[in-house]
């Protein structure tokens, strides 16, 4: 039996919105990192007239202390059911300070941040590697 003719342009209608937030969410990002650009040039010029403040990058994970960190993760690793990659642990790390989610940097250098510090902690027997999951260490308590 043949699909009916409205079945038919409906699904062919669903294609073309969904190809069209696509491409708008392409622009968009687009848009975001353009602006963002902008906005630090301005910042060069101009350090007062930033309309919010200049993102924290990796400085912003030296401001805490090593013991912090670790009873992040550890919370996180207590709340979870299975082990946790080191991405994970560094996006709670993020969330739980306040920080901005979105910025690749930060994210890049919590994340290495929280790598090293597990490596370390696994040193003492606190956590342990448990393997790998897209190229990420897997962790859980010991």
């Amino acid at each position: 039996m043949t699909e009916p003719l409205i079945l038919t342009t409906l699904r062919s209608k669903q294609t073309e919105i969904v190809a069209q937030i696509k491409s708008l969410e392409a622009r968009l990002f687009e848009a975001r990192a353009d602006l963002a650009h902008v906005a630090a040039v301005v910042r060069l010029f101009d350090p007062e007239a930033s309309e919010r403040p200049a993102r924290a990058y990796h400085s912003a994970t030296k401001a805490m202390k090593r013991s912090d960190l670790f009873d992040m993760c550890q919370a996180a690793l207590q709340a979870s059911d299975e082990p946790l990659c080191t991405r994970q642990l560094a996006r709670h790390v993020i969330t739980e300070r306040g920080w901005d989610t979105d910025d690749r940097r930060l994210r890049l250098a919590t994340a290495h941040k929280v790598g090293s510090m597990m490596a370390r902690f696994e040193a003492r027997g606190l956590v342990q590697n448990v393997g790998m999951r897209q190229r990420a260490t897997l962790w859980r308590l010991a």
